[in-house]
């Protein structure tokens, strides 16, 4: 099944498109770092914190460069007692917070899990609601955790979703905040909780959502959601000769390259995907990178040995 491109939630920048696949896995990839994969026995941030577990030090430990963390207990002992296939209850508002954790650090092999859930609850206003309120609450304070509740929020298809998320991908982006090298943090992070809201809309796949992700396409001021909006159409219309079409049609000129963009899939190896890499660049020379320039022989440094002085070392 296509689905909801790359699941209810994704490993990897929603802008790092050239090594983005199309089934991905269903871990807490956003746990620790914004966007970032990480490996099986990493618990999420939107889990439970544990304890941490002392470590004793020897004498010989003294001389040894401290980080001023003690270590907690590794993932073998974390996650010794999960178990696969269980997801918690969610039939109500108040179950929303723990199935947000749980769907955070949930197994490759639960995604069907997930999708199964959120589907049986798309016609429950109370948790669409309980949803929707958690993006609220922490789109400003927990980057990943408002990802995940969006990702989530997704499976439903439900009409609650389609509305909130179309009125989310409006709201103006912010124009101050903490700007380093010229841009501002929190505009970033912003765009990215509305790429991930595009996705939704494009998952959804209605004549409506579809006009949503359209306009988004050309018209949005975030070049970031722009290109996610761009890809999030294709992707749930099969990368098709038609879809690419209407998206030529919305899509400033200058961005036309982005319908072309390639997909690394899973398990794809590196020859095959260079393949249609090159064929990318073929049909979009421009961005070939410039050959490096030929600089000229160096003179050889005198040798040391020789000439009138002595050598200086």
């Amino acid at each position: 099944m296509r689905g909801y491109r790359g699941n209810w939630i994704e490993k990897g920048s929603i802008m790092d498109k050239t090594t983005s696949t199309r089934k991905r896995p269903l871990r807490a990839a956003l746990a620790a770092v914004v966007f970032g994969g990480l490996g099986l026995g990493t618990m999420s941030a939107c889990s439970t914190p544990q304890e941490p577990t002392p470590v004793a030090r020897t004498a010989a430990d003294d001389s040894r460069p401290e980080t001023g963390e003690t270590a907690g207990p590794p993932p073998s002992e974390v996650l010794k007692d999960y178990k696969l296939h269980s997801p918690p209850k969610l039939s109500k508002a108040a179950d929303v917070a723990a199935f947000i954790d749980w769907a955070a650090a949930s197994h490759v092999d639960e995604a069907e899990d997930v999708q199964k859930v959120m589907a049986g609850v798309a016609r429950n206003k109370e948790v669409l609601a309980a949803l929707i309120a958690e993006v609220e609450r922490v789109q400003t304070t927990d980057h990943p955790r408002a990802v995940i509740a969006l990702g989530l929020l997704g499976e439903t298809r439900s009409a609650d979703a389609q509305a909130f998320f179309t009125a989310f991908v409006r709201r103006p982006l912010p124009d101050k905040g903490t700007e380093i090298e010229g841009e501002i943090v929190e505009q970033t992070l912003a765009a990215q909780l509305q790429g991930k809201a595009i996705d939704g809309l494009a998952f959804i796949n209605s004549d409506s959502s579809n006009k949503v992700v359209t306009e988004v396409a050309g018209r949005h001021e975030s070049r970031i959601v722009r290109a996610e909006a761009i890809n999030a159409y294709l992707w749930n219309h099969g990368d098709s000769d038609e879809a690419r079409a209407r998206l030529a049609q919305v899509v400033r000129r200058d961005e036309l390259v982005l319908i072309d963009r390639v997909r690394r899939d899973t398990g794809e190896k590196a020859d095959t995907f260079d393949a249609k890499l090159d064929e990318f660049l073929k049909k979009h020379p421009e961005l070939e990178a410039p050959k490096p320039e030929q600089g000229k022989d160096e003179p050889k440094p005198e040798d040391p040995d020789k000439g009138d002085e002595p050598p200086v070392f």
